[in-house]
């Protein structure tokens, strides 16, 4: 992207959470730079501007925590990120953190993280200087952008401003989206019949009052969304969590009053184990010795495609045999074992069960226990997946795999198992489950989890697998809104679907040559939305979870030492947003 005639030296960025906050620090960076021609200004547009952003927010309750630690993220990049702007600081949260009493192996509360956020903001806006870049922060939401493709563009604020600028970066998360005819045809009976539906959302959007006092709650989905719940119900019901060396949890929970007994379930019954307790004693990340990149760039040229089940699956194994073997745990190196650790109700929790609770229950005390230890052999399972699933993200990137396979194997059930393992909450969560479900507050009904609709009864029906329903007057979908272009509930990007200016993704597979519809927002290269002409809107540059099949993997932090994509993709933004503006020579 290069000035085109009459530049207004000016640019915007919408969003001020993590991936804006880069953008920001990344054009301080390039104003330092030799290469620096004259003043720009950057608009950075967001409700809670210098606050966090929505999920960071500084001012949000202490109980939602962080599931990585506090020396596993940064603002800054480093070394792995071969940063082509200047190193302007190396603070990390671990660093920030550290006159709040938090040490580099604690969870912090998301709110320190926002506290984190808006101290980068502030130093950014200390070191720009002035007559080169001026930072202007507007407390309000991006209703509009408008524009030729190759021209200036429009931001419309909701308080009625126009920005005149040359080119905006639109830096989101997960969005608000309208409810799916499921969720839609649960929140109507609801409606009919006096009962609670709650659909996906932020945590700290659910009014967690509202669940007091109900008899029985159906909660579909056992990841992170669902830990954030436990949170937020026992404060909102006041209950508290004590030590009890004497229960397997470790925790004895006082009820605070009201608390609904919870009936916990998913498509897959997969739970979230916890992460590993190593304090700071941080292992280097697993080198995979047989899924290797030189192996994965041989699958991806494979002219029919790869079915991940046939040809991936068996290295994905054998990479955990050699391993586990290698470190003298040969009674886990065999199949058998290890496909009962990834998937304990089976592949898509197709397994038999005669009581499904009970063995939810002990899967996880395992994994506590393994964590607490914590258990060398499941310490190596958890590095050699985690290191497994990048390998996997990268064939899917490449379009390596069939559609077929995609749907069936990846999304139908190894990403449920990978995010199991390599990214659960912390260890006081699954205690906290555990302790709620010693005090009789929750049932696990295992795989399959359905909910159905009792009209004469008044009551929605829920079952798990085969296994007789059970009566509840609510529903709490806990996981956060799909990636849904069609249903996203954005002021700006519904004016943009209205307008024919933004289309849906395909991920297209090589071997096969077929496509697959996504929710994604379709780009031209990384960034640049594509209408629904085919026209490629440059001046306007997307980064996050909307654009999530041309940037796979997008984490909502940056760890150190990883080459984070975050913080990559914020610096090439932050260029080509001084280039529109005539500050940087160049394309």
């Amino acid at each position: 992207m290069t000035a085109s005639p009459g530049t207004l030296r000016t640019v915007a960025v919408i969003g001020a959470g993590p991936r804006g906050t880069a953008i920001i620090e990344r054009l301080v960076a390039a104003s330092h730079s030799e290469s620096w021609r004259g003043q720009l200004t950057v608009h950075l547009i967001d409700p809670l501007v210098g606050r966090g952003g929505a999920v960071w927010r500084d001012d949000q309750p202490e109980v939602l925590l962080m599931n990585t630690t506090t020396c596993q993220t940064t603002m800054y990049p480093d070394d792995s990120c071969h940063a082509l702007l200047p190193r302007l600081h190396e603070r990390t949260l671990a660093d920030h953190l550290r006159a709040e009493g938090y040490g580099p192996a604690d969870f912090a509360s998301r709110a320190a993280h926002g506290r984190y956020l808006a101290a980068v903001l502030a130093t950014a806006q200390d070191d720009a200087d002035p007559e080169r870049l001026r930072i202007v922060l507007h407390p309000a939401e991006a209703v509009d952008v408008t524009g030729a493709a190759d021209g200036p563009q429009r931001v419309r604020l909701d308080d009625g401003r126009v920005l005149p600028v040359d080119a905006a970066a639109l830096a989101l998360g997960h969005l608000p989206t309208a409810l799916g005819p499921r969720s839609q045809q649960l929140a109507d009976a609801a409606d009919r019949h006096g009962l609670l539906h709650i659909g996906p959302a932020n945590p700290l959007e659910i009014d967690y009052t509202r669940l007091l006092g109900r008899e029985r709650i159906a909660v579909q989905g056992m990841g992170l969304n669902f830990y954030d719940t436990l949170g937020m119900l026992t404060a909102a019901a006041g209950g508290r969590f004590e030590p009890d060396p004497a229960a397997p949890s470790g925790l004895r929970y006082r009820p605070g009053g009201g608390e609904p007994h919870l009936l916990v379930g998913s498509r897959s019954g997969m739970v979230y184990r916890p992460k590993p307790d190593l304090g700071d004693r941080l292992p280097a990340p697993f080198t995979p010795q047989i899924l290797t990149g030189e192996r994965v760039l041989e699958l991806a040229v494979r002219a029919a495609g790869v079915d991940h089940e046939r040809e991936v699956m068996p290295l994905i194994l054998a990479e955990l045999r050699r391993a586990l073997d290698g470190a003298g745990h040969r009674l886990l190196a065999d199949d058998q074992a290890l496909l009962q650790l990834l998937f304990p109700f089976g592949r898509r929790g197709g397994g038999a069960s005669t009581d499904p609770h009970r063995r939810t229950r002990d899967v996880l005390r395992e994994a506590l226990r393994c964590a607490t230890e914590p258990d060398p052999a499941w310490v190596l399972i958890h590095r050699v997946l985690v290191a497994m699933r990048i390998q996997v993200n990268r064939l899917v990137d490449l379009g390596a795999y069939t559609t077929d396979s995609v749907r069936r194997d990846i999304d139908g059930h190894l990403r449920n198992a990978f995010a199991s393992w390599a990214s659960g909450p912390p260890v006081i969560r699954v205690r906290q489950l555990l302790a709620l479900e010693e005090a009789g507050l929750v049932t696990f009904t295992g795989p399959r989890m359905h909910v159905d609709i009792d009209e004469e009864a008044g009551r929605f029906a829920v079952r798990g697998g085969e296994h007789p329903p059970s009566s509840c007057d609510g529903v709490l979908e806990a996981h956060l809104p799909p990636v849904d272009l069609p249903a996203y509930r954005s002021a700006l990007l519904g004016a943009w679907r209205e307008r024919g200016e933004v289309q849906r993704d395909h991920w297209a597979s090589r071997g096969s040559r077929s496509r697959m519809l996504t929710g994604s927002i379709a780009v031209d290269g990384l960034y640049s939305p594509l209408g629904a002409d085919g026209t490629v809107h440059e001046r306007r540059l997307l980064v996050g979870v909307p654009v999530s099949t041309a940037q796979p993997g997008s984490a909502i932090t940056a760890e150190p030492g990883t080459a984070a994509q975050l913080l990559r993709h914020a610096e090439a933004v932050a260029m080509r947003l001084a280039h529109a503006g005539g500050a940087l020579a160049g394309s």
